[in-house]
C-alpha cells in the first residue's frame, strides 16, 4: 500500500503481479473471517434468540466488553420491548431490577450475578429474561392477594402499571362470573353500576394531582374501565345471559383468570368459547406503565 501511495499510477500498479495476489488472497481470508464471525454469532443468537434483534455491529460491541455488563444497557429496548434498562448494585454489578421505558421499576425476586457467567453475556440475560417472568409473576400474585383488602382508588396507586391492569382485569372477569351466575335477575345490573361507580373513581383521580407515572397507569385503566363497563352493560341487557355463565355474549369477551397449579401460578386471558389465547405462565415479561401485553 505505500508502494502504491507513492507512485499511483494505474499502469505501473497493474504490473505488479504479486500485489494482485496479495489482494486476493486479502479477500480470501477476509471472506473466511466474516463467516467464522457470522458463525460465532449465530451461536451467541441460538443461546440467547433475543439477540436475533440486534445487528452484528451491535453484537460485537456487546461481546468485545464482557468485563463490563452495564455496556449491554443500550441495547436492552431492542431485546426487551418494556425494559429500559436494569439496575445494577454492589461492587460486582449485581442486577436487582428493571427499568421500564416510564422509569417504573420493577425489583427482581432474584438478584443476578453477571459475573457468575465468566464473560459469557448471554447466559446472564437468560438469567434476565427467566428473572423478568418470575418477578412479573410474583408481583402478580402479591396483587392478586392485596387486591380484595385494599381500597381500589388507592391500591391502583400502589402498584406497578401492568400488575394494576392485569389484576383489575382478573377480579372484573371473577366480579361478572359472579353476577351471571346468581340467582338474583338484578346482579348483572348492580355490576353495571359498581362498574360505573369505580370508572368514575378513576376518572376523578385522572384529574388530580398524579405522578407521571401513576397518570400512564391510570389512563390506560380507565380505557379498560370504560369498555368492561360496557360490556357488563351490554350483557345486563340480554335476559339470556343471567344464570348462563356459557352464554355467546359472555364467552365472546376477552377475560382473564388467575390460578394456582401444582407446577406454576397461572395468568389466562380467554377470548371466545374459552379457547386459551394467552398462557402467561411461561410468557410474562415486564411491559412498563399502560400496557398489559
Amino acid at each position: 500500500m505505500e508502494t502504491t501511495s507513492e507512485a499511483p499510477s494505474c499502469t505501473k500498479v497493474a504490473e505488479e503481479r504479486d500485489k494482485l495476489m496479495s489482494l486476493q488472497e486479502a479477500n480470501r481470508l477476509l471472506e473466511e473471517i466474516q463467516k467464522g464471525l457470522a458463525a460465532y454469532l449465530e451461536l451467541k443468537r441460538l443461546a440467547f434468540p433475543r439477540f436475533f434483534f440486534l445487528s452484528n455491529d451491535e453484537m460485537l460491541e456487546i461481546l468485545s466488553e464482557t468485563k463490563d455488563p452495564t455496556r449491554v444497557q443500550p441495547h436492552l429496548k431492542k431485546c426487551f420491548e418494556g425494559i429500559e434498562k436494569l439496575r445494577f448494585e454492589g461492587p460486582h454489578a449485581e442486577i436487582t431490577g428493571m427499568v421500564s421505558c416510564e422509569g417504573e421499576l420493577v425489583p427482581l425476586k432474584t438478584r443476578i450475578k453477571p459475573a457468575d457467567a465468566h464473560g459469557s453475556v448471554e447466559k446472564w440475560l437468560v438469567q434476565v429474561e427467566a428473572g423478568m417472568v418470575e418477578s412479573v409473576q410474583e408481583s402478580c400474585r402479591r396483587g392478586v392477594l392485596s387486591y380484595p383488602a385494599a381500597q381500589r382508588s388507592n391500591w391502583v396507586l400502589e402498584w406497578p402499571g401492568q400488575v394494576v391492569l392485569v389484576v383489575t382485569a382478573i377480579f372484573w372477569t371473577r366480579q361478572v362470573v359472579a353476577a351471571i351466575s346468581s340467582p338474583d335477575k338484578a346482579a348483572l345490573k348492580e355490576c353495571a353500576e359498581q362498574n360505573t361507580s369505580q370508572l368514575g373513581e378513576i376518572v376523578s383521580l385522572v384529574r388530580g394531582e398524579l405522578s407521571k407515572l401513576n397518570r400512564a397507569t391510570l389512563s390506560a385503566l380507565v380505557v379498560m374501565d370504560v369498555h368492561a363497563r360496557d360490556v357488563v352493560v351490554a350483557l345486563a341487557a340480554e335476559k339470556a345471559v343471567a344464570g348462563d355463565p356459557n352464554h355467546f355474549s359472555w364467552l365472546s369477551q376477552l377475560r382473564m383468570y388467575w390460578e394456582v397449579r401444582p407446577a406454576a401460578v397461572c395468568v389466562f386471558a380467554l377470548w371466545k368459547f374459552g379457547v386459551d389465547m394467552c398462557n402467561w405462565a411461561d410468557g410474562l415479561q415486564g411491559l412498563g406503565c399502560g400496557r398489559v401485553s
